[in-house]
């Protein structure tokens, strides 16, 4: 028997990036070490990863296309709403635009701008539930594999390095406040604590006592601390998770921070205890856009094939509840994921997503 539920919404993914071909800015997240080389490059520059610039693309029937492909592909899997994390080129939005002219897309499509493109002049609203700007996405350090993410402390397995950071509290504020003044949700990519930090004293110079209400996010958060998860708290900071990370950096990860840190890290189920708004989103491609094989990261805390990693888990309610959004559609499932053994949800197939208009 079929189940239907709310559908599921990934806020943080490159699906408009990946359609059109265009490679991550951080390059292959299978060689750290090139990585490493690309973010002391930028960082040598004064500059981020989202203020890079980009071969700029050609709006035309290929590039539209290839968007209504990608998104079309995101339906299948369940998804009735994306969130491109980082758009760095105008010419998705006209694209979609243009889609958008002939009709509903495939998914609802939601856009974080790259803080390199981001113009408040050029940032309009468009009121439609189909194609909507968000905000602006800024990027405060590197990545935990590269060893690249600022830390308070060094990495366990390189004691002479804390990573990289790219934004200062100072800079970013300083950066954030004109789009924050003109409404905009402002993202900023933070995985290790010592970014988390930086971007926590950010947003709250920035919004002050107004902040909750901002709801600005951080992207990952990854090397979580108890102090940290309780400002994300009081301040009214929202954490944009990847569910499949856990799992995917459990080796890495153990190695790179310790046991210690380790037990901190990674733990969304103290972010929702602590009553922080969480929401989900795969990081695609860098995991599976597939949701379903999230879920059952989450709920597991092993690989997809049964290979045991023993990364943090959620139960399946919550879980649920961060992945989900029944204002944005619903899904119908083959069967019902409270009830099927949790190794086996990502198998469990797609009847029909319906995003709402």
């Amino acid at each position: 028997m079929s189940w239907e539920g709310a559908g599921f919404v990934d806020h943080h993914a490159h699906v408009l990036a990946v359609s059109a071909g265009v490679p991550l800015e951080c390059g292959n997240a299978s060689d750290p070490e090139g990585v490493r080389t690309y973010h002391r490059r930028v960082s040598d520059r004064w500059s981020t990863p989202m203020d890079e610039a980009m071969r700029p693309l050609e709006v035309d029937d290929q590039l539209r296309g290839d968007l209504e492909r990608g998104l079309a592909g995101a339906a299948a899997l369940g998804l009735v709403e994306i969130t491109e994390a980082g758009m760095h080129d105008w010419a998705y939005l006209e694209a979609l635009l243009a889609l958008r002219a002939r009709g509903p897309l495939p998914v609802r499509v939601r856009l974080l701008v790259a803080s390199g493109i981001a113009e408040v002049a050029r940032m309009q609203r468009t009121g439609d539930p189909w194609l909507e700007l968000e905000g602006v996405k800024f990027y405060a350090d590197g990545w935990l594999g590269s060893r690249t993410c600022a830390l308070r402390r060094p990495f366990a397995d390189e004691p002479d390095d804390t990573g990289i950071l790219f934004l200062d509290a100072d800079t970013l504020a300083r950066r954030a406040d004109p789009f924050a003044e003109a409404g905009w949700t402002i993202a900023t990519h933070a995985i290790g604590d010592r970014a988390i930090e930086a971007v926590l004293d950010g947003y709250e110079r920035l919004y002050g006592s107004d902040c909750a209400g901002a709801a600005p996010r951080i992207e990952h958060a990854q090397v979580l601390a108890p102090d940290l998860v309780r400002r994300m708290a009081e301040l009214g900071v929202v954490a944009c998770v990847q569910p499949g990370f856990g799992v995917a950096d459990a080796d890495t990860a153990r190695r790179a921070l310790g046991p210690e840190r380790w037990e901190d890290a990674y733990r969304w189920d103290s972010l929702l205890d602590a009553g922080v708004r969480v929401l989900a989103g795969s990081d695609f491609p860098l995991a599976p856009l597939a949701p379903l094989a999230g879920l059952q990261c989450l709920l597991t805390g092993d690989h997809p094939d049964g290979r045991r990693a023993g990364a943090p888990t959620l139960a399946v309610e919550p879980a649920l509840s961060i992945m989900s959004d029944a204002a944005a559609g619903a899904v119908v499932l083959s069967a019902d994921p409270h009830r099927v053994p949790e190794d086996e949800v990502a198998a469990i197939e797609v009847v029909e997503s319906r995003p709402s208009a």
